[in-house]
């Protein structure tokens, strides 16, 4: 059998290692410091009421908005904004509009020499309520970030909202955490979506680690003889 046989996780693996080693790893960096000054300053007025993502995750998810370049972003999961601010600092070169919402704070608010005129900020909203909002103005949306429980209501409207190549970025994929549910889910909803699980864990160390997981058409999927990175990266 001449074949070669390339499974989920060596692809997974090979992508992480890819985009970490972006020359643009250390515009990412520098990002996230940014966003962490900014929103360390935000936190203490909620006290320690709920998590926030690691600094590694924000240079990874700066890195992943500059990699797809989506130009529609929705976002669940708002809480003090560092996810937000590093998807609207990655994709910036494409990005026309990003929508995010929380299900519980009300509490982000853009930094004063941010143009926030590409940011939808729906404060304390059911996610649901948001997608709805977007299928009335005939939002497509290119990458969701979910960082929340999705439901059943909450799939259909993604449903409607997606396109053929909606890449979707998952927080909290370890253990039985809610990202690994909301996996679970997306891909019973829509099984042509290839899972690209985290290498590193949180319990290896919260700065130096993540627990993001990408889920994307395998279709989107291109070889090439040698472009490591889209063009964006390098």
């Amino acid at each position: 059998m001449n074949e070669l046989h390339l499974s989920t996780s060596m692809i997974a693996r090979s992508f992480w290692t890819e985009l970490m080693s972006s020359t643009r790893a250390e515009e990412a960096r520098e990002s996230a410091d940014e966003i962490f000054r900014y929103t360390d300053s935000i936190q203490p007025l909620y006290g320690q009421q709920t998590g926030s993502i690691s600094r590694k995750s924000a240079e990874l998810i700066w890195l992943l908005a500059r990699y797809f370049g989506p130009k529609q972003v929705a976002e669940i999961g708002t809480y003090i904004g560092r996810s937000t601010l590093a998807l609207r600092y990655g994709a910036d070169p494409t990005l026309e509009f990003l929508a995010t919402c929380d299900g519980s704070f009300d509490c982000w608010k853009a930094p004063p020499d941010l143009d926030d005129s590409k940011v939808q900020y729906f404060g304390k909203t059911n996610s649901a309520d948001m997608f709805q909002k977007l299928i009335k103005d005939g939002r497509k949306i290119d990458l969701f970030l979910l960082d929340g429980r999705i439901s059943a209501a909450d799939l259909e409207a993604i449903e409607s909202l997606k396109t053929d190549n909606s890449i979707f970025v998952i927080d909290d994929f370890e253990g039985v955490e809610k990202g690994v549910t909301n996996a679970i889910l997306l891909r019973e909803k829509f099984p042509s979506l290839l899972l690209l699980a985290p290498e590193n864990k949180l319990s290896n160390g919260w700065n130096d680690a993540h627990c993001l997981a990408v889920m994307l058409p395998a279709s989107n999927i291109r070889l090439s003889s040698q472009q490591r990175l889209p063009l964006s990266l390098m």
